[in-house]
């Protein structure tokens, strides 16, 4: 038996030995990004929302408390399309480079991206727009301090990088020492699935679950947990309504609905893959 654990826990800390390079080629998002609501779980702005609002009224500053960490957004509501296109950065890149201050520099193509993102319907006018999401994603400025008390503040993409056929993004130093500190997973076989949903509460729905290898949770505490504006009644029921009536969709990523006591049920999926922390540090569990 000893012999055994012995065993394991050497193919762990071997495993735990990534640079931080190797975690992201790896990687598709740490379970930190999906736990927390940093996306707000819809795909654009509407000025008219509560979400909008509340944003502007607090200053440009959108702020969550969770039972799995309290979130500051500042300067941009980042929202599910802005996560899409991370996520394709993340699966589709071609070259990966630490640079000598501690950021990382990702290279793409841009029209594979965009040919991803778009199911192949994209055009030119989708360059400026999707230069323009890259851009938001760079101006927001994110505080997350977890349950363990461990805080961070980075802004995710430092710079976009655009000259001519090559183009990519440098991720922040104090980003990559987030994610060097994080669990993080890798769900890139479900990418092509994920982005077929057109609903951007069940996109958040779906990522949230993925971060988890077992987890039970009444409808309520989830929307709490995603940044969902409770104070809504009409918008509650109606997302309430289309949860019910995509039941097969999320049973498809393994995500189980009993509408009868509004509770998700979810025992992991097989295409998911977990990536350990590379630094030091006490990462957040899987489980609930």
């Amino acid at each position: 038996m000893a012999k055994a654990l012995k065993n394991v826990k050497e193919k762990y800390i071997q495993h735990s030995l990534f640079d931080v390079v190797e975690k992201i080629e790896k990687s598709t998002s740490s379970i930190d990004e999906l736990r927390v609501p940093i996306f707000a779980p819809i795909s654009q702005i509407n000025k008219n929302s509560s979400i909008y609002k509340s944003f502007v009224e607090n200053k440009n500053i959108r702020t969550i408390e969770t039972k799995w960490g309290a979130i500051e957004i500042r300067n941009r509501i980042l929202t599910q399309t802005h996560k899409d296109i991370l996520d394709l950065i993340f699966t589709y890149a071609d070259e990966i480079q630490e640079q000598i201050d501690g950021s990382v520099m990702i290279k793409f193509t841009r029209s594979k991206i965009l040919q991803e993102y778009t199911q192949g319907e994209y055009s030119s006018k989708n360059f400026k727009w999707f230069k323009e999401k890259l851009l938001e994603i760079k101006d927001s400025v994110i505080r997350y301090k977890d349950k363990n008390d461990r805080s961070f503040a980075f802004n995710i993409i430092d710079t976009v990088i655009e000259d001519r056929n090559n183009f990519g993004i440098i991720i922040s130093k104090s980003y990559v020492n987030f994610y060097e500190k994080s669990l993080s997973i890798n769900y890139k076989k479900e990418i092509p699935r994920l982005l077929e949903i057109e609903n951007s509460l069940l996109k958040a729905i779906v990522r949230f679950f993925f971060s988890h290898t077992n987890c039970n949770i009444k409808i309520d505490d989830l929307f709490i947990t995603l940044g969902f504006p409770m104070e809504s009644t009409r918008w509650l029921q109606i997302s309430k309504k289309e949860i019910r009536e995509s039941i097969d969709i999320l049973a498809g990523f393994g995500i189980h609905y009993d509408e009868k006591k509004e509770v998700f049920y979810y025992q992991g999926n097989k295409n998911i893959n977990v990536i350990p922390a590379v630094s030091k540090g006490e990462s957040p569990s899987l489980k609930k």
